[in-house]
C-alpha cells in the first residue's frame, strides 16, 4: 500500500522487530511444553508410573502432537522471519522518503500529503516561477523512485506473509485454509503507474494555476479601479470596479459594478464573473463560463433571491431555494472565492473589499470557482449534513466533488491541491459544463 505522507510519518515499522520476536518465542514455548509432555508419558514404563495399551495410545498422541507442534514452531519462526525482515525493508524506504521530502521543504518546494513537489506560495517574477517549476520536476523525479521503494517494500512484505501462512500448511490442518483478507487500497495515486504521474502533474499545475505571484493596481482610460491577479502559471484574474462616468452615454455598467474577467495562460477566458447593482435598489450576480453555461442570481430591495441556470445547450433550470440559504453561501466567500456572502442573508456577491483580502501568495480560485463549488456540493449532496461536512472539512476540500467530476473520476484527496482540484479543470474547461450537468439535469 502507498500511504499519504502523514500516514507514513505515523508509520512505526520498527515494532514489527519485538512482534516477531514474540511470535517466534511462543511457537518455541508451545513445541517445547509438548515435547516435555511427549518426553515424560515415554519415561512413564521405565519408572512404573504407566504402562500397558492406555499408555502406548497416549504415547502415540503425544508423539503426534510433538511433530505437529515442530511445524507449528517452524510455521511462527518463518513468519516472525517475514516481519523481521519487512520491518528492515519498510524503515529504509519510509526512512529515505520522508528524509527527501523534508529536504524538499527545507528550500523553495513543497510536498504535499500525496507526495507532490510544489512551488511555494510567494511573490515573484514569472522568471523565477519557471525556475522554480523546473526545480519541482526535478525533485519529484528524486521523490518518487523513494515514494516506490515504499509501496513495494510494504507489498513485499505482505505478500510474504500471506505466502508464509500458505505454505506452512498449520493452519489448514487445524482450522481449514487461511484467505487473506483484501489487500489494502493505496492512500495516493501511484507514481509507478501512467495515472499516478499525470496525477502529479495535474495537481503541480492546477496549484500553479491557483496561487497568485503577482497583484497590480491601474485604472483604465475612464478611471475605473482594475486589479490584475497573475497566478503562478501566468493565468489572470482582472477585476474592474466601475466608478460613476457622470455621463449615461459614458456609462459601459451601472456604478458601483464589479466584474471578474479569468483568463487562462494562454489568453484565453475561461470565466465572466460580474455583480451590478440594480435601479430598484436590488443587485445582480452572473457567472459565464466559456462553454457557455451561466449562472444568474438577483435579489430585490427587499430580499427576494431568485436564480437560474441555463446550459450550453439552451437547458434552464430555476436555482433551488438552497442556493440562497444558511450554510451554503458561506461556505464558498471569502478568501476562496472573493465572494462577498452572508448565511441566509444575500446572494454570493463581487465586492471590493472581499477583493483586497486576496494577497499576493495567496491560494485563490476565483469567485466563478465559488459558485461552482456551491453548486455542485449543494446538488450532489444527499443531505444538508453531507453538503456542510463536504464545504467546511477544510477550504481546500470543498473543491473535491468538482475535481473529480471534472476530470473524469481522478483522485484528488485532501491534497494542497486543493482547489487545484479546480485550477486545471477550468483550465480546460470542464467546470462549466459540470455546473450546468448538476443544475440542469436532463
Amino acid at each position: 500500500m502507498l500511504p499519504t505522507r502523514s500516514r507514513l510519518q505515523s508509520w512505526n515499522p520498527e515494532s514489527l522487530v519485538p512482534a516477531a520476536a514474540a511470535i517466534q518465542a511462543a511457537g518455541a514455548a508451545v513445541y517445547q511444553a509438548v515435547r516435555d509432555l511427549d518426553d515424560r508419558i515415554d519415561r512413564m514404563p521405565r519408572t512404573g508410573g504407566w504402562e500397558g495399551a492406555a499408555h502406548r495410545a497416549a504415547a502415540g498422541m503425544f508423539s503426534r502432537a510433538t511433530d505437529r507442534s515442530s511445524a507449528f514452531k517452524t510455521y511462527a519462526e518463518a513468519v516472525a522471519s517475514a516481519l523481521s525482515d519487512g520491518s528492515g525493508a519498510i524503515s529504509t524506504a519510509r526512512t529515505a522518503a520522508l528524509a527527501m521530502a523534508a529536504q524538499i521543504d527545507s528550500g523553495p518546494l513543497n510536498v504535499t500529503d500525496q507526495w507532490v513537489v510544489l512551488i511555494d506560495p510567494a511573490g515573484m517574477s514569472a522568471e523565477r516561477v519557471a525556475e522554480l517549476e523546473i526545480l519541482a520536476q526535478i525533485a519529484q523525479g528524486e521523490l518518487n523512485p523513494l515514494v516506490i521503494a515504499v509501496d513495494q517494500a510494504d507489498d513485499t512484505t505482505s505478500m510474504k506473509i500471506v505466502t508464509t501462512v500458505a505454505e506452512e500448511g498449520i493452519n489448514s490442518d487445524l482450522a481449514g485454509p487461511v484467505a487473506p483478507g483484501p489487500a489494502p487500497v493505496d492512500e495516493v495515486p501511484s507514481p509507478a503507474t501512467a495515472e499516478g504521474e499525470q496525477f502529479q502533474e495535474v495537481a503541480r499545475a492546477e496549484d500553479m494555476a491557483t496561487t497568485v505571484r503577482e497583484i497590480t493596481d491601474t485604472e483604465d482610460l475612464t478611471g475605473n479601479r482594475v486589479t490584475t491577479y497573475t497566478m503562478m502559471d501566468g493565468s489572470t484574474q482582472v477585476a474592474t470596479e466601475y466608478i460613476d462616468q457622470g455621463l449615461p452615454s459614458q456609462q459601459v455598467y451601472p456604478p458601483g459594478t464589479t466584474r471578474v474577467l479569468h483568463t487562462d495562460k494562454h489568453g484565453n477566458w475561461i470565466s465572466d464573473t460580474m455583480t451590478t447593482p440594480l435601479d430598484d435598489g436590488g443587485v445582480k450576480t452572473s457567472v459565464h463560463w466559456s462553454d457557455g453555461t451561466t449562472v444568474t442570481m438577483s435579489e430585490t430591495a427587499d430580499g427576494v433571491r431568485t436564480g437560474s441556470c441555463i446550459t450550453a445547450d439552451g437547458r434552464e433550470s430555476p436555482l433551488p431555494d438552497e442556493f440562497f440559504t444558511d450554510p451554503f453561501p458561506t461556505l464558498v466567500g471569502g478568501a476562496l472565492s472573493g465572494l462577498e456572502t452572508k448565511a441566509g442573508q444575500g446572494i454570493p456577491a463581487l465586492t471590493a473589499a472581499e477583493l483586497d483580502k486576496v494577497k499576493t501568495g495567496a491560494k485563490w480560485g476565483g469567485p466563478a470557482i465559488g459558485v461552482a463549488t456551491m453548486a455542485y456540493n449543494m446538488v450532489s449532496a444527499e443531505t444538508l449534513h453531507d453538503a456542510c461536512v463536504a464545504g467546511v472539512s477544510g477550504v481546500y476540500s470543498t473543491v473535491g466533488g468538482i475535481a473529480t467530476a471534472a476530470a473524469g473520476g481522478a483522485l484528488f484527496g485532501p491534497v494542497g491541491a486543493f482547489v487545484g482540484s479546480l485550477g486545471g479543470s477550468w483550465a480546460f474547461g470542464y467546470v462549466g459544463s459540470v455546473v450546468g450537468e448538476v443544475l440542469c439535469p436532463r
